[in-house]
């Protein structure tokens, strides 16, 4: 008994020293002081919604630094409101979306998530409300689907931001959201939405 027990703790132990190896050795500290110098937005105007993960930021950043560069370059040098409506592939990377809709009420909306995209949602005109919540705290009601790279979540207590031009949004596949919901009457949103390849 004792020797099962002390093989249970050895393969405990190693379980823990594993996953400490695995775990970024960049702190807290060193991820926040990179996100609020802001030199990542490259010139960019419009701040980080409260919900932008800092620390899944700052990884992805890292792997992929000319994505996102390339997302705030088109951004600063693209006159937004005259680009035309749909679908626009920068590169294998990245695809924009320009997008006109009108928000709707809060009701019984599923929540999204995907996996092989990130979502970079920037409200040209207009403001609507965006909810974002952990993955891990969601429940599935609409199985994931490969091929559109969708799944439906519910979530009983989701935090909801205000989305207008003075910040972007940026949802990983770590995290649940949901868009396009009025802030008081029905209104008129002008969107341009980028969806960045996780790997």
């Amino acid at each position: 008994m004792k020797k099962i027990l002390l093989l249970i703790s050895i393969v405990a132990l190693s379980s823990v020293v594993y996953a400490q190896k695995l775990k970024t050795t960049v702190s807290d500290k060193v991820i926040a002081e990179w996100f609020n110098k802001g030199d990542w937005k490259a010139g960019f105007k419009a701040q980080p919604a409260p919900s932008v993960d800092k620390a899944l930021l700052y990884d992805h950043y890292k792997k992929h630094p000319e994505r996102w560069q390339k997302v705030f370059d088109y951004l600063k040098n693209n006159d937004l409101m005259k680009l035309p409506l749909g679908n626009i592939n920068l590169d294998d990377n990245i695809i924009v979306k320009v997008q006109e809709y009108t928000t709707h009420e809060f009701g019984d909306q599923v929540l999204e998530v995907h996996r092989k995209y990130i979502d970079f949602q920037y409200v040209i005109t207009g403001c609507e409300f965006m909810g974002c919540g952990k993955l891990s705290e969601a429940k599935e009601v609409s199985p994931f689907n490969e091929k559109k790279d969708w799944g439906g979540y519910n979530l009983p207590i989701l935090p909801y931001y205000v989305a207008n031009s003075g910040y972007f949004f940026i949802f990983f596949p770590q995290q649940v959201h949901l868009t396009n919901l009025q802030v008081g009457d029905k209104a008129s949103v002008r969107k341009i939405v980028f969806k960045i390849k996780v790997d």
